[in-house]
Formats: C-alpha cells, sequence, structure tokens
C-alpha cells in the first residue's frame, strides 16, 4: 500500500473530490502536517454489534497484518467506543482494561503515534462510520492542531463517509430511512413474535405496532413481513439475536 508522491501537496478540494475512499485517506494525510495516519471504518450493520466493517486505512501493511493475525478488533478501545459514541473524542478519554492497554502498547511498538483523534459518523439510516487519525506530534502540539481543524475534519469524515456508501452500493443506495420504531417492530418480527407480543415488549397498541410493520414492509418493498424481515436482515438494518426490550421512548 504506497503512498502517491503528490500526496504532500494537495488541497482539502482533493479531498472531497477523490474517487474513492483510499485515495481520500491519503489526500487527507498529506494534507496535514503532522498526521502520521488515517483510518475509515463503516459498520456493515446499523443495528446491534459492530461486525465485519468496511475498512480503508493508511497504516503500514505490517501492522495491518499483525492487527488482523491478533485479532486486536476484538480488543480495540477505539472501535469499541467510536461505534458507540456519537460525539468525536481524543483517544486519551478512552477507558482501558489490560487487554486494551497491551494492545495500545504493541501499536505504540509499531509506530502508531499515541496520539489519536476520531469522529463517529452516523447517516440518516443509522449506518455507523468512524473516521480516526493519529500521530507522534506532542500531546500539547497535537492537541493545538485537533482545535485548528476538528470542525473541517467532522465534515471531511462525512464525505468519506458517503464515498464508503457509494463504494459499496453505488448510486442504489438500498437502505430505506426506516423510524427506531419501525426497526424494533422487524426486529421482534424475525425473532419469531407476532403483533400482540410486539405490542407487549415495546407498549404500544396491537394496532400502532401494525402500522410500524406496514410502514417498514412498504419502505422495504415486500409484501409481507416475514420478507420484510429477511430483508432488512439482509440489509444489515437488523441483527436476528434476542436482545432485552428497549425502553419506551415514544415513536
Amino acid at each position: 500500500m504506497e503512498q502517491p508522491n503528490d500526496s504532500r501537496f494537495v488541497s482539502i478540494d482533493r479531498i472531497a473530490e477523490a474517487p474513492g475512499v483510499q485515495d481520500a485517506l491519503w489526500a487527507f494525510q498529506g494534507h496535514y502536517e503532522g498526521i502520521s495516519f488515517v483510518t475509515y471504518q463503516l459498520a456493515r450493520t446499523v443495528a446491534g454489534k459492530v461486525d465485519a466493517p468496511f475498512v480503508r486505512t493508511t497504516y503500514p501493511e505490517s501492522w495491518i497484518a499483525r492487527y488482523l493475525l491478533r485479532g486486536y478488533v476484538e480488543v480495540d478501545p477505539i472501535v469499541r467506543d467510536g461505534f458507540a459514541r456519537r460525539l468525536p473524542f481524543h483517544w486519551h478519554e478512552v477507558a482501558l482494561d489490560s487487554d486494551a492497554a497491551n494492545f495500545l502498547a504493541d501499536a505504540s511498538a509499531h509506530g502508531v503515534g499515541g496520539q489519536g483523534y476520531s469522529i463517529p459518523v452516523v447517516d440518516k439510516v443509522r449506518r455507523r462510520g468512524l473516521f480516526s487519525v493519529n500521530s507522534v506530534l506532542p500531546a500539547d502540539l497535537w492537541k493545538a492542531l485537533v482545535e485548528l481543524h476538528k470542525q473541517e475534519w467532522a465534515s471531511l469524515a462525512q464525505i468519506v463517509h458517503g464515498k464508503a456508501i457509494y463504494e459499496l452500493h453505488g448510486e442504489a443506495d438500498p437502505v430505506p430511512a426506516l423510524s427506531r420504531r419501525e426497526v424494533e417492530c422487524l426486529h421482534w418480527t424475525a425473532l419469531g413474535k407476532d403483533l400482540k407480543d410486539i405490542a407487549l415488549i415495546l407498549n404500544l397498541s396491537d394496532h400502532t405496532v401494525r402500522d410500524y410493520l406496514k410502514s417498514a414492509r412498504l419502505k422495504l418493498g415486500c409484501a409481507t413481513r416475514s420478507a420484510a424481515a429477511t430483508r432488512a436482515i439482509h440489509l444489515g438494518i437488523i441483527t436476528p439475536w434476542p436482545r432485552q426490550s428497549p425502553p419506551n421512548k415514544g415513536p
């Protein structure tokens, strides 16, 4: 994974106009002095746990191979917190257990800078992305760099997220914008619950549950509730494993 020779002379416009996510990351890294590496991750599911994310990065291949072979995604505290948070965060704000601390120590030993800043991205259909930059700069210089650029970085994170969706789906994005209640009703339908069961679980009326499932079915272009639930699983909108009943927070 070699960096293009002219990547240090790019502009913000070139980052936005890059043909793909990887090109945009190299352009970003080349534009901002002090940035060591840039990574973007997109969770393939929009509900539940993070599984098989789409990843593009400027990390060296030796570190990528080590990360994969050692299963570091299971202990990486940046991934864990990044896909759970909604606001940008510095890496030093993340709580560490012993496994996470050992992972970060190994990362540092392999040239991954200790200073980092991550920007979670959640789009209109609740797909979650994570845009991360890191550096070997001293803490005070890194903090100043982030403060100077964090607003434009947030905008660029959204642009990169859009590029990732386009790489996966082209112009025909298959995921419709379902409401939280529609997703919940589909989830319980996939687990074999009927209208009365779902109404009890969500503290809604049978009629309201029926309406949510109908609207979800129509948005997904399906003739039946079971077909809608199956399509929602295929698209990653829901994940078919049991969970506790979600709190009732209204429609």
